[in-house]
């Protein structure tokens, strides 16, 4: 069973007030904010829940991937679809499922490994980096979407993207190929994939495909860039009859290059070609948009009552650094040279003087959350582990209470940048209110989805919506509908993210870890 037309349109019958959209020249139905699953997996509840009550609330587009975590998004997606289905709550053929292929990562990556040292390894696989292999050769996808129906319980899936095949590019750059050439052997392997596309047509295992580029929006000059009208040719050239009909990039407030710049010829926007190859848009990332390589969250920051004061701040600091100092002595005094313990202790235990370097020039909470949880939180979280398996009892209390300062310092932190984010907030909600010539009202996030929302052509926005008020949010977007059309994207003008930050004058650690 797959999604029609007709329940598509009759779907959109039972809910009325929400904005719906028609998926390009697939003819389906579609919400305009669809349910993102790069973050939700199966066996958690609340994204159980999130899921149902997205799809119980009228949203009909759910988007996934093979890689996204490692299948188990998907599994909780054909878990949920067919129990919703069998009790009769939603009505399976009115709801669009996408789904991905062409990242090789974890178990996937084990198993591409284990066919090559047997010989029998997938063609043209880009070894990208350790771990991140990619790959769109039709051996993979016909293997690729096998495993995506069977998580999913389908014998159909709605849609199938390539997933960012643009990998080539980067690994042929990096390698010294010359760009004319990376760019031919680039559309080689999309021709041949579109073509094997169309065999899965036929074979009823998929209705229609498309590419989900981040380098759709680029520009022509850019290294990696993808040229949608090259990769229309190619499936017009296949079939008069091709199925290629959908496209997936990212595009926020920010990020606005697709509806205002003219990066394809006859000085057109990527949003013009789409409109008149009546392509299907999905929009992703409409958020988090990446500016200057710094990341910038599109939603509002609650308050805090914590002190963020500069003065309180370096107080702070000074304290942790003297307790690092004495409690990593304290330890190192008990431990053989070559302990482990003893190497954590002296490359983890340095939150006072790192953060002393670098506090002021972060620039933003989402940067400084960012390092929070890939710096600082698993090299402290290891370093417990370690001192609890030595079974030292007075050191781990020492150590459980150098945590509890280290974690008062970063509250102090997330009030001092976040405060900095509502300002920000607040001059991006004017720039809005001025763009669409009118008054606005609501949170941020569901603002930025609105005025996507405005954009002829653009169809769904998918919005990752793990918790059930996150879902709610995007209801009440869709049920205000479009907030300005395309016209305001040229009247924004939004205020520069990090108008505050300094540049570091040095990595963070000896790894050369950029900040």
């Amino acid at each position: 069973m797959h999604a029609t037309v007709e329940a598509t349109a009759s779907h959109t019958i039972k809910f009325p007030d929400l904005h719906f959209n028609v998926l390009g020249r697939t003819g389906l139905h579609v919400s305009g904010a669809g349910f993102g699953g790069y973050r939700v997996s199966i066996g958690v509840e609340t994204h159980r829940r999130a899921l149902e009550h997205a799809l119980l609330s009228g949203i009909n587009v759910i988007d996934t991937s093979t890689n996204y975590a490692d299948g188990g998004s998907e599994q909780l997606i054909g878990e949920t679809l067919l129990e919703l289905a069998r009790t009769g709550l939603i009505e399976r053929r009115a709801i669009v499922t996408v789904t991905k292929a062409g990242y090789i990562q974890g178990s996937n990556y084990q198993m591409a490994r284990e066919r090559r040292d047997a010989g029998g390894g997938f063609p043209e696989v880009v070894e990208y980096g350790e771990g991140l292999w990619h790959c769109i050769a039709p051996e993979f996808l016909e293997d690729q979407l096998t495993r995506s129906l069977e998580r999913l319980n389908m014998t159909t899936v709605d849609v199938l993207l390539l997933h960012n095949p643009e990998y080539y590019l980067g690994w042929a750059a990096q390698n010294g190929v010359a760009l004319a050439e990376a760019r031919a052997e680039y559309y080689r392997r999309i021709r041949s994939a579109f073509q094997y596309l169309e065999t899965e047509v036929d074979r009823g295992r998929i209705l229609w495909y498309g590419v989900s580029s981040n380098t759709l929006p680029q520009e022509p000059d850019s290294a990696e860039f993808t040229s949608l009208e090259e990769i229309t040719r190619i499936a017009e050239e296949i079939s008069p009859e091709h199925h290629f009909g959908v496209i997936q990039f990212p595009a926020n407030l920010y990020e606005s290059q697709f509806v205002i710049e003219p990066t394809q010829s006859l000085g057109r926007t990527l949003m013009e070609v789409a409109r008149t190859k009546d392509l299907g848009v999905l929009i992703n990332r409409p958020l988090n948009a990446i500016v200057d390589g710094g990341l910038v969250r599109l939603a509002d920051l609650g308050s805090s009552a914590v002190d963020s004061g500069e003065e309180g701040i370096d107080s702070a600091i000074e304290h942790i650094t003297a307790t690092e100092q004495q409690l990593s002595a304290s330890i190192i005094a008990s431990l053989d040279d070559a302990d482990q313990t003893t190497i954590a202790v002296s490359e983890f235990m340095t939150v006072g003087p790192t953060m002393a370097q670098h506090w002021r020039s972060l620039g933003s909470i989402e940067q400084f959350n960012e390092i929070i949880s890939q710096h600082f939180a698993p090299r402290l979280g290891y370093l417990g582990q370690l001192l609890r398996e030595r079974d030292a009892a007075e050191q781990a209390a020492a150590y459980t209470s150098y945590l509890a300062d280290v974690r008062g310092l970063f509250e102090q932190l997330s009030s001092y940048y976040g405060r900095h984010a509502r300002e920000r907030a607040g001059q991006i909600r004017t720039a809005i209110a001025a763009a669409v010539e009118q008054p606005v009202d609501g949170p941020l996030s569901t603002l930025a989805v609105r005025m996507l929302l405005g954009i002829e052509g653009l169809d769904t926005v998918l919005v990752g919506m793990r918790r059930e008020p996150y879902v709610d949010a995007i209801i009440a977007a869709l049920r205000s509908g479009p907030l300005g059309d395309e016209s305001a994207w040229w009247r924004l003008q939004l205020p520069d993210p990090f108008e505050e930050r300094a540049e570091p004058e040095t990595s963070m650690d000896d790894e050369s870890e950029p900040i």
